[in-house]
């Protein structure tokens, strides 16, 4: 996701504890895709170090990362991510090229590229994104394998894959249409889109690619929980953080991405952790969810929400003495402790 609003705040000076000070849980792991537009926002970037947090912790098991903005670098950056968190092996899914925003963006391909006293600091499979399966069919390969009602869907970029998912039809690995698949296998989909808040505009996500957008309001099967652009925007992921805790630096693709994308200091908005964090850890309510509804995407992109009984649609609220806590775990998940 990409957003053009800046906001630097002052650091609050919460625990952030290197990965891999992660404490071990009992319950049965919640399947989890993930599909991101990693390469246009930094948030995609944090939203994902949660993730990893999130499954060291066996919080969740994370099947799939999906990709949904149109440029190779995206897929290599997020393979990258995961072999230097040691997970090399979930595997990838990409939009191909006919999908949104095909520009490189503000610093996968600088962060691939980093060199320190003339030599790369990382390596990394630029032509990945033409060996990975398209993102619906990876989604319908880990959705065939799934118990029913069992699989978790969090979509913070644009909607084309899981239209795409929808419109798809039977293959090798389910005998379902799209929309059957997802009836039957997945159990909740949390997305980070539109916008429902005071003089609503048509919000990034959602307008790069409305049609898919639309699509997926439409016609998903299950119960959607949505974030808007105004939850994210009142919470500022602090980068002193990031200073603090990863000594490393420039060497941690994580923080070189972070000080690729805006000159630093800066405190980023959270719009897609919010999604992760309620979609995971909803059970600690720290937003409120609506009731039932309606989302709408209109001609223009923006987005509407109207309570209506027997809708599948909810919103997300945020009280103010929930931004503290939320700011709180931020941190910690991002930096690796559960």
């Amino acid at each position: 996701m990409m957003h053009t609003l800046i906001k630097i705040t002052a650091f609050c000076a919460l625990p952030f504890l290197l990965r891999g000070n992660v404490s071990a849980q009992t319950h049965k792991p919640v399947t989890v895709i993930f599909d991101t537009d990693i390469g246009n926002d930094i948030d995609d970037v944090l939203a994902l170090s949660m993730l990893y947090t999130y499954q060291q912790a066996g919080r969740i098991d994370l099947k799939a990362i999906t990709v949904s903005k149109a440029h190779p670098y995206a897929v290599a950056f997020t393979d990258l991510m995961n072999r230097y968190n040691k997970m090399g092996n979930i595997p990838i899914g990409y939009v191909g090229a006919k999908g949104a925003t095909p520009d490189s963006g503000l610093y996968t391909g600088q962060t691939l590229g980093y060199r320190e006293q003339g030599k790369k600091v990382f390596t990394a499979n630029l032509q990945l994104a033409d060996q990975v399966p398209e993102a619906y069919k990876l989604q319908r390969k880990v959705l065939g394998a799934a118990p029913d009602g069992s699989v978790v869907m969090i979509v913070v970029g644009f909607s084309t894959n899981i239209a795409r998912l929808l419109a798809s039809g039977k293959d090798e690995y389910s005998n379902l249409s799209g929309r059957e698949l997802v009836a039957k296998k997945v159990k909740k989909l949390y997305m980070m889109a539109g916008m429902f808040g005071d003089n609503p505009f048509p919000e990034y996500n959602v307008v790069e690619d409305s049609s898919a957008a639309r699509i997926v309001f439409e016609q998903w099967p299950g119960k959607v929980v949505t974030s808007g652009f105004e939850v994210g925007a009142r919470i500022h992921f602090p980068a002193k953080a990031l200073i603090r805790s990863f000594p490393q630096l420039w060497d941690h693709p994580m923080v070189n991405a972070y000080f690729h994308y805006i000159k630093m200091p800066y405190d980023r908005e959270t719009w897609d952790l919010t999604s992760v964090l309620h979609a995971v850890e909803g059970d600690k309510h720290y937003f409120r969810e609506s009731a039932a509804g309606v989302v709408k995407i209109a001609p223009d992109g923006k987005s509407t929400f109207s309570e209506q009984a027997g809708g599948k649609h909810h919103i997300l609220f945020l009280d103010e003495n929930k931004i503290a806590p939320i700011i709180h775990r931020f941190v910690q998940t991002v930096g690796g402790h559960y």
